[in-house]
Formats: C-alpha cells, structure tokens, sequence
C-alpha cells in the first residue's frame, strides 16, 4: 500500500517446539544433508575427514529456510598485513528476521594469499608449452571474495553446526582449514562470531595473540589501541546510571534461596542479565516492556529464579524485541 514500507526488525519469535520433534526434524535434515554430501564430486577431505564448503552450508540452511546477507569486505591491517574483513548475516527467508552473523578475515601472510605463479605460453606448434615466469600478488579482490564466503560459512556454522553434526561431518568449515599446514598467526585470526570479542565501538573484532595479555585491537587511524577490559568498564560506567533506575543494588536483593519452592532471582544472574543488556545493544525500555509483557513484573527483583534464567536466554538469542522510544506506547511500559 501507497505511504508503508516493509521493515525487517533484528528480533527473533519465540515459538516452543517439543525436543523430541526438534530432533526429528534435524534428523531428517542431517539425512538429506549426508546423501548431498556423500554424492559430492569433489569433497574436501583432511585428515580422513570430510568439511563442508560455503554451499555445502548454504544446503543446510535452506533446510531450515535460512539465507545469508553478506556484507562488503573491507580492507585492514593487523600489525603490517594487509588484507580483507567481511561479515555475513543469517536472515529467514520467510520472516526477514535477523538470526545471528560472525566475521571473517583474508589476510596476506596465509598461504597462497600473498603471491601466486605466474606463467606465460612460450614456444610454437607442438613445442608451446605453458612456463612458469614469476611471482605476482594475489589480486586484493580475490582476498575480499575469500573474507565473504568465510563469514558466510562460519555464520551458518554458529546457527547449523549441530545438524552437521549429527549427520556425522566435522562443523569446521572447509575455507576456515584451507591448508593442513596453517601456521599460528593464521589459528589466532580465524573467523571469529560478533558476539565474542566483538567490539562495537569500532566494529571489529578484537583478538589475543603472542604476549598480549588482553584482548584489543588497534584504533585505525590512530597509534592508539582499543582494549576490552577497558571497553567493558566504560560500558559499566556509563550505564551505571540508567541501569540503577531499573535494576536493584545487588545488597538488596536476597541471595538464592535453597530451600523455598519458588526460588527468587539471584545476584548472579542480575549480573548477567547486566552483561547482555550491555553487549546485545537493547535499552533498558526493551527490556521493561519485554519482562511486563511476558511475565507481568515491574521492576527485576520480581523475578522468580526461573523467569530470570529466561530472560537471560532471551537476551542471549536476541529475542528481546529493539522498540524506538518515539514508537512506545505509555501502556506498554509496565511501571
């Protein structure tokens, strides 16, 4: 209709299946998946095992009617190499809904990623021969190609792994082993899922490699570094404020319970919950209207044992629904 637009909200709806038919399904799923493979021309085999490549993965996901939005790679360097970043969403085909992502690097000091052989036609008739001439550097285009289809295959990966699983494959992706004989540089900045290590402040990954006693990245631009230690206090810091109108102090909330039947909600758990409200990027409203529409509290230390522990799966799968402030009702709000 003339004056709407169709928006995709980063939100997932939670709909309870029982196990048994979850595993049903994924066994059927795993089947599918293994009589695809194992008809497969050209399978990449390591060390007696078989991996799956990014259209390998992108099988699986149809299964479940899930596709991958990949990003534009970007060019980086990490202590002096060169190279490309990408990241890659999970999207329903059917809702739009964002499911989960990850990231993923093409950097020149990996094998083959550097320089290449080139080779020229010498000689005529039945003497013409194909030489090699030299060396030349791997075009950057292709790097970035690599850096998608890794992001790609490691975001199915977070979502699939354990159908593959189940039809008896290894969950490492094909394009994150490449070589049998990848060095520990390589090992330290394997694709890694946005929500470990994930720096939102710069959009990049943070990472631990050699003597670093952290994790951190460089700033770009800068001779500065971005630590997560000290991105984590900041954060803490900054949303102290807000946070203490909503959530309790923790000395006024009881510890946990042993032997009442419904236990209250424990110090560790607000903790938690803290965390992810701090590293999923919902506001503090998000979380008011998700806790009074679905379990009709007001205030956190409501909470019985068993709704926080829901909660903190809500927030770890990113079902606690982003509204803007403008777009709230004043009968949403559960005060």
């Amino acid at each position: 209709m003339e004056g709407q637009e169709l928006t995709v909200q980063h939100a997932e709806v939670g709909i309870f299946v029982p196990p048994e038919i979850v595993l049903e399904n994924a066994r059927t799923a795993a089947r599918a998946l293994s009589d695809v493979l194992s008809n497969k021309k050209k399978p990449v085999i390591m060390n007696g095992e078989q991996y799956l490549e990014f259209e390998d993965w992108q099988t699986c996901g149809q299964f479940y009617g899930y596709t991958v939005k990949t990003g534009d790679a970007m060019p980086v360097e990490v202590d002096g190499v060169k190279g490309a970043k990408a990241s890659a969403d999970i999207i329903d085909i059917h809702t739009g809904m964002y499911l989960g992502g990850a990231e993923a690097y093409c950097m020149r000091d990996e094998d083959h990623w550097n320089t290449r052989p080139k080779y020229e036609w010498q000689g005529e008739g039945e003497n013409r021969k194909r030489v090699k001439v030299g060396d030349e550097i791997v075009p950057w285009f292709q790097l970035a190609s690599m850096a998608q289809t890794r992001a790609g295959s490691k975001a199915l990966r977070n979502r699939l792994a354990w159908v593959v699983v189940l039809a008896g494959y290894k969950a490492t992706p094909a394009e994150e082993m490449t070589e049998s004989t990848v060095g520990e540089k390589v090992k330290e900045r394997r694709t890694v899922d946005k929500s470990a290590h994930y720096c939102s402040v710069h959009d990049v990954n943070f990472f631990k490699k050699g003597k670093m006693r952290g994790y951190s990245h460089p700033i770009e631009g800068t001779n500065d570094w971005c630590n997560e230690d000290d991105q984590k206090k900041q954060v803490i810091e900054e949303g102290e404020k807000d946070i203490k109108e909503y959530w309790p102090e923790e000395t006024s909330v009881e510890q946990e319970p042993r032997t009442e039947p419904e236990k209250k909600v424990s110090l560790s758990q607000l903790r938690r919950i803290k965390e992810l409200i701090g590293q999923t990027g919902v506001s503090i409203n998000d979380v008011k209207v998700h806790v009074g529409g679905k379990f009709g509290k007001v205030r956190s230390e409501e909470l019985t044992y068993k709704e926080a522990q829901e909660l903190i799966l809500d927030l770890g799968d990113f079902k606690v629904e982003k509204i803007k402030t403008e777009e709230i009702s004043p009968d949403k709000i559960p005060y």
